[in-house]
């Protein structure tokens, strides 16, 4: 038995210790799944609306939650820094993003990336409303403002694109931030009938964000069917691999992370 489920257990005999608080210690982990874009709830507010995507803790991170936010037009989101590092990836629409001295519109396939505690702020200034998502990052471990550096804000097209004998490669980032020692992402485009690697599995986990097409990803055992704007979560250690089943071409981004 690991040592935190031996914890839990004991907890759970004592008076005192309500029997939930038990159980929601031993949710350490994520399980690998995919989140299908048609079936988020949406919620409306006075800028806009909320999707919950995914939330909870991984083996490395305390905390992970993901939203999708919709913004009507005219809508600003005042400047604030977070206490965990934050990554935006621009769905539909452009988004006006400014950070210190930095300022950039971001449109569909858009990426910013603030370590915690940068204060960023968030416009849509456009005709229509604008879609983006919105990743929460805490680690297990310490914060280390020490390594956080500078925001990075990238739009899609200066993004450097790399042909392959599979289709296309576009390496956005790989940085250090508050939480986390390393934080990758790089974006794939595939070409119908390709699959990305053969089933395979690494330390780090892994999300991938379908900005494009029609997939079927392999995750421990099963086959998952994935399309624009689903989110495929891969637990550290779990064989995975992605074809693409549509007649076209497919996008995503990949995002891996470790302390």
């Amino acid at each position: 038995m690991r040592r935190s489920h031996l914890v839990i257990a004991i907890l759970a005999l004592l008076p005192g210790i309500p029997r939930l608080y038990a159980q929601t210690l031993s949710a350490d982990t994520l399980t690998g799944e995919v989140v299908r874009w048609q079936q988020l709830m949406a919620t409306s507010s006075h800028r806009g609306t909320t999707r919950m995507v995914l939330n909870g803790a991984t083996h490395d991170l305390s905390q992970l939650e993901i939203k999708a936010l919709t913004l009507d037009t005219g809508v600003i989101v005042a400047a604030y820094g977070s206490e965990a590092d934050e990554l935006i990836i621009v769905k539909d629409g452009e988004l006006d993003v400014s950070a210190d001295s930095d300022q950039k519109m971001l449109g569909p396939g858009g990426v910013a990336l603030f370590s915690a505690g940068a204060r960023y702020s968030l416009e849509n200034g456009g005709p229509t409303p604008v879609t983006y998502y919105l990743f929460h990052f805490r680690g297990r471990g310490s914060r280390d403002q020490g390594r956080a550096g500078s925001p990075t804000l990238m739009d899609w097209q200066e993004m450097v694109m790399k042909k392959t004998d599979k289709g296309e490669s576009r390496q956005i980032f790989s940085r250090p931030v508050a939480w986390l020692g390393k934080i990758d992402i790089h974006a794939t485009t595939l070409n119908p009938g390709q699959v990305s690697h053969a089933p395979h599995t690494h330390r780090a986990e892994e999300m991938i964000l379908m900005r494009s097409g029609n997939v079927e990803e392999y995750i421990g055992g099963k086959y998952y069917k994935a399309s624009a704007g689903d989110l495929i979560f891969l637990p550290s250690g779990v064989p995975h691999a992605l074809e693409n089943k549509g007649t076209g071409t497919c996008e995503y981004f990949a995002l891996q992370w470790l302390p």
